[in-house]
């Protein structure tokens, strides 16, 4: 892992080919996002949950593909938005800082998936979450999605101060029947992982690290680092604002004197100085000139 990455995907076979997995480690990550957008210990459960979800499903993400997911939650109330690209670049948001909100606890709202590359959307999948866990909503999405057995863990461990001690999740996806590959049963798949069902995460992680799942032994595919990557910046920020148009620059300009812009990812406040708001009104005059 590079010296910069705050968590790890691996991806990878096993059951002799015939069952897929993805497995994720991000602690360090949803610390981040915890920090970012100063996330009470319930919100950071939430939060949590929701980004192991997009990291799993970008797992097999290509080149210029994106995975983003939203969740906009009833009960408890709040929204969420993670986007995830095919190099472990991730940025997630979560609305309000404070929410009550016990580990497993039931959700009620809706969940969506979407894939995009640079050019257009490729995928949209819609999940109404109701009274079910985000674990167990991911999973019916899945399922819905891939019609194959799957098995899928997720967990989030915050301390009594706040602090995430553990973030970490699995998910094993029966390959449907192919000449091209080994297969085993939907009975065989149960049987060969029936105790992932009950193991702790994080036990299931270190046994992982020694090449197996249970008794099964695992092909390790890639080790993929996930990064902090937002798009922010003070040259977006800049075509942003110019892009408002020269009537609305000199509106902030007389009654603000300068512009603040803050990223909702990463809370990073970008300044925008008078001086600079002229310059972006005089680009507008010049062009309209030309």
């Amino acid at each position: 892992m590079n010296k910069d990455a705050v968590g790890s995907l691996h991806r990878g076979l096993c059951a002799d080919g015939s069952v897929r997995f993805m497995a994720v480690e991000a602690k360090a990550l949803c610390r981040l996002v915890q920090s970012h957008h100063e996330l009470n210990s319930s919100a950071s459960r939430l939060a949590g949950e929701a980004l192991l979800s997009a990291l799993l499903m970008s797992a097999y993400i290509k080149v210029e593909e994106r995975i983003s997911l939203q969740l906009q939650g009833e009960r408890p109330h709040c929204a969420f938005i993670a986007d995830i690209d095919a190099e472990g670049g991730a940025r997630a948001r979560f609305t309000p800082p404070k929410v009550l909100y016990k580990s497993g606890a039931p959700v009620s709202g809706i969940m969506m998936a979407m894939k995009s590359d640079t050019d257009k959307e490729l995928y949209r999948g819609i999940t109404k979450v109701d009274q079910t866990t985000i674990e167990q909503a991911l999973r019916e999405h899945l399922e819905n999605s891939s019609q194959v057995d799957i098995l899928l863990r997720m967990a989030i461990k915050v301390d009594s101060e706040g602090e995430i001690k553990f973030a970490g999740g699995l998910l094993l996806e029966r390959l449907p029947e192919s000449p091209s590959h080994p297969s085993i049963s939907s009975e065989q798949f149960r049987s060969y992982f029936a105790g992932l069902d009950t193991q702790p995460v994080e036990d299931i992680l270190v046994g992982l690290a020694f090449g197996k799942f249970g008794d099964q032994s695992v092909e390790l595919l890639e080790n993929r680092s996930l990064n902090w990557r937002c798009s922010c910046g003070q040259e977006r920020v800049e075509s942003v604002l110019f892009n408002l148009g020269p009537e609305q620059l000199r509106q902030i300009l007389s009654e603000d004197g300068s512009a603040e812009v803050n990223c909702h990812f990463c809370a990073v406040s970008y300044q925008v100085s008078a001086d600079r708001l002229g310059e972006l009104i005089a680009r507008h005059e010049s062009t309209t000139r030309d």
